[in-house]
């Protein structure tokens, strides 16, 4: 494996600020669209939670630098695992996650056309969530993919 030089959190890599609930503006971007989908459903919008934001980007983090993609951990940690280990107290997790989308539209545009992924934003049952992205510029392929993602995101969703 290449020495990484680090991912860089979208926050960092767009040169945006942390905005409220520490998600960076293409994160809250991104949740922004969720909701509007939420909202179009009948549901209420989820409320970015420190701990679920944490959990999800950490786990983007060791998608980009550890050139994997899949929703257990490269030591055989789950999703939910790790949402418990962040410290989220609450009930009724689930997991989307994606790579290779560059902005916001483009991932909740792919999560929306993905069954699995479309129930869980549309699961009014979760009231919480925390969305991460992670870039990481000198990203290798990961076997089976055609190129480099570069763009690793996750999606952790709770009640509380």
């Amino acid at each position: 494996m290449i020495a990484r030089v680090g991912v860089v959190i979208a926050a960092l890599a767009l040169g945006a600020p942390a905005l409220a609930g520490n998600l960076s503006e293409i994160e809250a971007e991104a949740l922004a669209l969720i909701n509007a989908h939420r909202a179009e459903a009948g549901c209420s919008a989820l409320k970015p939670q420190s701990q679920l934001i944490d959990a999800a980007r950490g786990h983007a983090n060791a998608m980009a630098t550890q050139d994997f993609f899949s929703h257990t951990s490269k030591n055989g940690t789950k999703f939910g695992n790790r949402v418990r280990a962040s410290g989220f107290k609450g009930r009724k997790l689930a997991e989307n996650i994606a790579a290779g989308q560059s902005s916001a539209a483009e991932v909740v545009d792919m999560w929306m056309k993905s069954a699995g992924h479309r129930k869980n934003i549309l699961t009014c049952a979760l009231t919480h969530t925390g969305i991460a992205m992670a870039y990481q510029p000198d990203d290798e392929v990961i076997p089976g993919q055609p190129h480099a993602m570069r763009y690793y995101w996750v999606q952790d969703f709770g009640r509380q």
